[in-house]
């Protein structure tokens, strides 16, 4: 009998102690900062984070993303990318989810002045293995663009329909060291000849438990960019932007 008393006070308990680990927010924050001076002045900024928010069954998570990446040489601004993002999932049965977002970036380099989207879609938790996460996503979006160059004249604004094929792939190495590469393509229903590609990809390595060193690689594709400012030939800007980053990382 007391055998009994035991086991039913302990089962509970026991469960009672597994429901409070469940983890159900977590933070990420990167700084990264360069200053060089003498024959040559330069400064680099570049700042990030990820904050989520999820149910303990993980059926909704809601994720904020912002980062940003800011240079100067000799006094003349050369890279200038902001970007933000608000998203939500919905867990529709098993590996899939329903999911929503809204976003905005800024690339003045790149002939953006500010970029708004809002994207519904459908992700698929392809493999979630101890060591190896793959995530799959199909969605539609809408895009309000402001060009740095007007398109046509004093027309600055470029409101377009597109798609999205999107790919999240990381692997851990220990619990505080993993790699992660996304993959983002973005087809302009409107205009056949514009489409853009985004590739991210970062590694961490641990300094202690919350606190480790990120080295991040991000490449910007867009294969019909802004007009060079000051053309008289429609000459267009270069298609690819890329940003090497490194900086310390701070999770919780």
């Amino acid at each position: 009998m007391i055998g009994r008393c035991f086991l039913a006070f302990a089962v509970p308990t026991t469960l009672m102690a597994q429901d409070a680990k469940v983890k159900t927010t977590s933070f990420t924050g990167d700084f990264g900062f360069v200053n060089a001076s003498g024959n040559t002045s330069v400064t680099t900024l570049n700042i990030g984070d990820k904050f989520v928010v999820n149910t303990a069954d993980k059926k909704v998570i809601f994720t904020q993303l912002f980062n940003a990446v800011r240079s100067e040489a000799d006094g003349t601004k050369n890279a200038e990318n902001y970007r933000g993002q608000l998203r939500l999932d919905y867990q529709l049965s098993g590996k899939l989810y329903l999911f929503g977002l809204t976003g905005w970036d800024r690339n003045v380099p790149g002939g953006v002045s500010r970029r708004f989207e809002e994207t519904i879609g459908l992700a698929y938790k392809a493999v979630a293995l101890p060591n190896d996460e793959l995530g799959l996503e199909v969605g539609l979006s809408l895009f309000q663009q402001r060009n740095v160059v007007a398109i046509r004249p004093n027309v600055f604004d470029d409101n377009f329909k597109a798609g999205r094929l999107a790919g999240a792939y990381k692997h851990t190495f220990t619990k505080a060291s993993f790699f992660t590469q996304l993959l983002e393509l973005i087809p302009n229903f409107d205009d056949s000849d514009d489409f853009r590609l985004n590739s991210e990809s970062a590694f961490i390595a641990p300094i202690s438990t919350n606190i480790g060193l990120k080295l991040g690689y991000s490449v910007r594709y867009d294969n019909f960019p802004g007009l060079v400012a000051g053309s008289t030939t429609g000459q267009r800007l270069k298609k690819t932007d890329r940003f090497l980053t490194a900086g310390v990382t701070v999770s919780y």
